[in-house]
Protein backbone atom coordinates (compact mmCIF):
# COMPACT_ATOMS: atom_id res chain seq x y z
CA UNK A 1 0.00 0.00 0.00
CA UNK A 2 1.32 3.56 -0.84
CA UNK A 3 0.43 6.51 1.19
CA UNK A 4 0.56 9.76 -0.24
CA UNK A 5 1.95 12.32 2.35
CA UNK A 6 1.42 15.90 1.90
CA UNK A 7 4.54 18.57 1.66
CA UNK A 8 4.04 21.69 2.35
CA UNK A 9 6.54 24.65 3.24
CA UNK A 10 6.09 27.33 5.76
CA UNK A 11 7.61 30.83 5.98
CA UNK A 12 9.30 30.52 9.19
CA UNK A 13 9.40 34.46 9.48
CA UNK A 14 5.60 33.97 8.98
CA UNK A 15 5.04 31.85 11.91
CA UNK A 16 3.89 33.32 14.95
CA UNK A 17 5.72 32.78 18.21
CA UNK A 18 5.12 33.24 22.01
CA UNK A 19 7.74 35.92 23.73
CA UNK A 20 8.41 33.34 25.97
CA UNK A 21 9.09 30.33 23.82
CA UNK A 22 13.19 30.38 24.13
CA UNK A 23 13.96 26.82 24.56
CA UNK A 24 13.83 25.11 21.25
CA UNK A 25 14.07 21.20 20.52
CA UNK A 26 12.66 19.08 17.66
CA UNK A 27 9.67 17.71 19.95
CA UNK A 28 8.39 21.28 20.99
CA UNK A 29 8.93 22.77 17.30
CA UNK A 30 7.00 19.95 15.90
CA UNK A 31 3.91 20.11 18.53
CA UNK A 32 4.31 24.17 17.89
CA UNK A 33 4.06 23.61 14.32
CA UNK A 34 0.91 20.67 14.82
CA UNK A 35 -1.03 22.92 16.65
CA UNK A 36 -0.19 25.82 14.37
CA UNK A 37 -1.57 23.82 11.13
CA UNK A 38 -4.40 22.73 12.90
CA UNK A 39 -5.37 26.23 14.08
CA UNK A 40 -4.42 27.51 10.43
CA UNK A 41 -2.40 29.93 11.43
CA UNK A 42 0.39 29.35 9.14
CA UNK A 43 1.91 31.27 6.27
CA UNK A 44 2.54 28.45 3.60
CA UNK A 45 4.52 29.06 0.79
CA UNK A 46 4.62 28.60 -2.83
CA UNK A 47 7.75 27.20 -4.74
CA UNK A 48 8.31 28.69 -8.20
CA UNK A 49 8.32 26.28 -10.92
CA UNK A 50 11.41 26.61 -13.43
CA UNK A 51 9.49 29.05 -15.87
CA UNK A 52 8.65 31.14 -13.38
CA UNK A 53 12.00 31.56 -11.92
CA UNK A 54 13.31 31.69 -15.19
CA UNK A 55 10.68 34.65 -15.84
CA UNK A 56 11.95 36.17 -12.47
CA UNK A 57 15.54 36.05 -13.48
CA UNK A 58 15.04 38.23 -16.07
CA UNK A 59 13.28 41.01 -14.25
CA UNK A 60 16.09 40.83 -12.00
CA UNK A 61 18.41 41.10 -15.02
CA UNK A 62 15.84 43.92 -15.79
CA UNK A 63 16.68 45.60 -12.69
CA UNK A 64 20.59 45.29 -12.66
CA UNK A 65 19.98 47.19 -16.26
CA UNK A 66 17.76 49.89 -14.73
CA UNK A 67 20.29 50.62 -11.83
CA UNK A 68 22.76 50.69 -14.53
CA UNK A 69 20.96 53.36 -16.47
CA UNK A 70 21.01 55.16 -12.87
CA UNK A 71 24.40 55.01 -12.47
CA UNK A 72 26.13 56.13 -15.97
CA UNK A 73 23.62 58.80 -15.90
CA UNK A 74 24.77 60.09 -12.17
CA UNK A 75 28.54 59.61 -13.54
CA UNK A 76 27.86 62.08 -15.97
CA UNK A 77 25.74 64.47 -13.92
CA UNK A 78 29.12 64.17 -11.44
CA UNK A 79 31.27 65.05 -14.37
CA UNK A 80 29.41 67.95 -15.52
CA UNK A 81 29.46 69.12 -11.93
CA UNK A 82 32.94 68.63 -11.60
CA UNK A 83 33.27 70.89 -14.62
CA UNK A 84 31.11 73.60 -13.76
CA UNK A 85 28.57 73.05 -16.20
CA UNK A 86 25.17 73.18 -15.76
CA UNK A 87 21.85 72.56 -17.46
CA UNK A 88 18.72 74.61 -16.84
CA UNK A 89 15.99 72.18 -17.74
CA UNK A 90 14.35 68.66 -17.66
CA UNK A 91 17.24 66.43 -17.19
CA UNK A 92 17.17 63.14 -19.48
CA UNK A 93 14.68 64.43 -22.32
CA UNK A 94 15.34 65.05 -25.54
CA UNK A 95 16.75 68.48 -25.70
CA UNK A 96 18.80 67.23 -22.68
CA UNK A 97 20.79 64.51 -24.92
CA UNK A 98 20.63 67.41 -27.64
CA UNK A 99 22.77 69.51 -25.30
CA UNK A 100 25.01 66.69 -23.82
CA UNK A 101 26.14 65.91 -27.13
CA UNK A 102 26.72 69.68 -28.60
CA UNK A 103 28.88 69.84 -24.95
CA UNK A 104 32.97 70.02 -25.41
CA UNK A 105 35.60 70.66 -22.97
CA UNK A 106 39.19 72.39 -23.05
CA UNK A 107 41.25 69.26 -22.55
CA UNK A 108 41.47 66.05 -24.97
CA UNK A 109 41.30 64.18 -21.80
CA UNK A 110 38.14 65.14 -20.61
CA UNK A 111 36.58 65.25 -23.91
CA UNK A 112 36.82 61.74 -23.78
CA UNK A 113 35.72 60.92 -20.31
CA UNK A 114 32.73 62.33 -20.80
CA UNK A 115 31.81 60.69 -24.51
CA UNK A 116 32.92 57.35 -22.52
CA UNK A 117 30.44 58.42 -19.71
CA UNK A 118 27.83 59.30 -22.81
CA UNK A 119 28.55 55.84 -24.52
CA UNK A 120 27.64 54.03 -21.15
CA UNK A 121 24.74 55.38 -20.54
CA UNK A 122 23.34 54.60 -23.90
CA UNK A 123 24.25 51.25 -23.82
CA UNK A 124 23.10 50.64 -20.49
CA UNK A 125 19.77 52.15 -22.29
CA UNK A 126 20.01 50.03 -24.97
CA UNK A 127 20.22 46.86 -22.95
CA UNK A 128 17.28 47.79 -20.53
CA UNK A 129 14.99 48.53 -23.40
CA UNK A 130 15.96 44.83 -25.17
CA UNK A 131 15.55 43.14 -21.69
CA UNK A 132 11.67 45.02 -21.12
CA UNK A 133 11.34 43.93 -24.84
CA UNK A 134 11.52 40.30 -24.35
CA UNK A 135 10.13 40.42 -21.29
CA UNK A 136 6.91 41.48 -22.74
CA UNK A 137 7.36 39.02 -25.35
CA UNK A 138 7.65 36.02 -23.31
CA UNK A 139 4.30 37.39 -21.20
CA UNK A 140 2.18 37.40 -24.13
CA UNK A 141 3.16 33.88 -25.60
Amino acid sequence: MVRKISNRLVAPSHTPTRPGDRIKNDTRDAERLARLARAGELTYVWVPDPIHEAMRDLVRARYVAAKDVRHARAHIQMFLLKNGVRYEGKSWGYRHRVWLSDRRFPHPGQQIAFQSFLNRVEQAEARKSELETQIAELCEA
